[in-house]
C-alpha cells in the first residue's frame, strides 16, 4: 500500500475528529446546519448516488472519501449506490418521474438539467445560507458542483520528454509536427471553457478548432481508453482531458509513461451537478452530504483519492499544480449554453472520424 494510501486510512481509521472548514470560511458546526445536524440524526442514514468509484486498479479510492463523511458524522448509516455514466443517470431520473426514490443525494450531468429542473425533481434550497460557496450552487439553487474537471494535455513520457512537454501550449495540438500523433475526446469540453468571452472567445475558438481538424487528431469517446492509449504509446499526446483520469493511472496503477501539463489559460469546467431529491426518504441527510462536500476538507481529500477537488481549495495538489498560472472557471450559466457551443466547435472540425 503506497505512502498516500496509508495516510488516507490512517486519518480515517484513528479517533481524532476531522475539522470541517467550507471554502467560504463557514464552519459546517455554526448555527445554519445546526436544525439540519438534528434533523438528519433522526433519520439515521443517507443513500448517496454519486459518481465516485469506490476502488480504483484495485486501491481504494473513493472509500476513502465516503468513510471520511462517516467519520464525520456517525449517527449517519452511509449506503452508497454509485450512479454512473449517462445511462445510469438517465434510468434514475426516469424512476423518480415514476415516484421511486431511492437515493438522498443524486447526480446529473449538464445536458440533463433541464429535464430535472422541468420535472421540478431536485429539492430547492438556500445552499448559501448554510455556508456553501457561491461559486459552485447552481443559480437556481438545485444542487451544487462536483468533482470539477481540470483540462490539460496529457503526453507519453517515452515518446514526449518532460522537458519538452513543458513547452506545451494549446497552439501544441495544432502544430503539424505532430499530424497524426494526436487525440482529443468526442465531447471537448476544454474546449466550451476556452469558447467562453473570459478566455478566448467565440471566434478564436472556432479558429483554432479548424486547425486542430487540420491536424487529423483521432476522436475518442471513453476517457479512460484515450488515457490508456496514450500511457501505451498509441498516441503521442490528447489534448483537453481532465486532470483527473491522469492522476488516477499515474497513482493506482504506478505507470511511469505518462505525464500531464496545463498549458495556459487552464480550462476548469462546472463538473458535476448533486443534488437532494424533492422526495427524498433522507433529504437533511443528503443536504448534510451536500454542505460536508463542499468543505475544504472534503475537497482536498477528494482530490487526494478521486484526484477531482476543486482546485480552488486551499492546499490540494489540483491548487498547486496550476499555482501562477492563468484559470479560466466555467460557471453554471455558462453550461446553459454548453451543448449548443460544442456543436458549433465540433462543425468546425468537420467532425473528425473517430479511430
Amino acid at each position: 500500500m503506497n505512502g498516500q494510501i496509508t495516510k488516507y486510512l490512517f486519518l480515517i481509521l484513528c479517533g481524532a475528529a476531522l475539522t470541517v472548514e467550507p471554502l467560504s470560511a463557514l464552519s459546517a458546526q455554526t448555527t445554519p446546519l445546526r436544525p439540519i445536524i438534528a434533523a438528519a440524526k433522526k433519520e439515521g442514514s443517507v443513500t448517496l448516488g454519486i459518481t465516485i468509484l469506490e476502488k480504483s486498479h484495485g486501491k481504494p479510492t473513493g472509500a476513502l472519501y465516503l468513510a471520511a463523511f462517516q467519520k464525520r458524522y456517525p449517527f449517519l448509516k452511509v449506503n452508497f449506490k454509485r450512479i454512473g455514466g449517462a445511462r445510469e443517470r438517465e434510468r434514475v431520473i426516469v424512476e423518480m418521474s415514476s415516484g421511486i426514490f431511492d437515493y438522498d443525494v443524486a447526480t446529473a450531468g449538464e445536458p440533463m438539467i433541464p429535464e430535472i429542473m422541468n420535472l421540478k425533481l431536485p429539492r430547492i434550497i438556500e445552499w448559501q445560507k448554510l455556508g456553501i460557496p457561491k461559486s459552485i450552487i447552481h443559480p437556481k439553487n438545485i444542487g451544487i458542483s462536483l468533482r470539477r474537471p481540470m483540462f490539460g494535455i496529457a503526453y507519453n513520457r517515452k515518446l514526449i520528454p518532460d522537458e519538452v512537454a513543458k513547452t506545451f501550449t494549446w497552439e501544441t495540438c495544432t502544430d503539424p509536427k505532430w499530424k497524426g500523433k494526436t487525440s482529443m475526446l468526442a465531447r471537448a469540453r476544454h474546449l466550451n471553457t476556452l469558447y467562453l468571452d473570459g478566455a478566448w472567445g467565440r471566434a478564436k475558438t472556432l479558429d483554432y478548432a479548424k486547425r486542430l481538424a487540420a491536424n487529423k487528431p483521432a476522436l475518442e469517446d471513453s476517457q479512460t481508453t484515450a488515457t490508456e492509449k496514450v500511457n501505451t504509446g498509441t498516441y503521442h499526446m490528447l489534448c483537453g482531458i481532465p486532470r483527473s483520469q491522469v492522476k488516477d493511472i499515474q497513482i493506482n496503477t504506478g505507470t511511469k509513461s505518462l505525464g500531464i501539463v496545463y498549458p495556459e489559460p487552464v480550462p476548469v469546467g462546472v463538473g458535476e451537478l448533486i443534488y437532494v431529491p424533492d422526495k427524498a426518504k433522507h433529504p437533511n441527510a443528503g443536504i448534510l452530504f451536500l454542505a460536508w462536500s463542499s468543505t475544504q476538507e472534503a475537497q482536498k481529500l477528494l482530490d487526494d483519492t478521486d484526484y477531482s477537488g476543486d482546485p480552488q481549495a486551499e492546499g490540494s495538489d489540483a491548487k498547486e499544480d496550476i499555482k501562477g498560472k492563468k484559470v479560466i472557471y466555467a460557471t453554471w450559466e455558462d453550461s446553459a449554453h454548453a451543448d449548443e457551443n460544442l456543436a458549433e466547435i465540433l462543425q468546425a472540425m468537420g467532425m473528425p472520424v473517430v479511430r
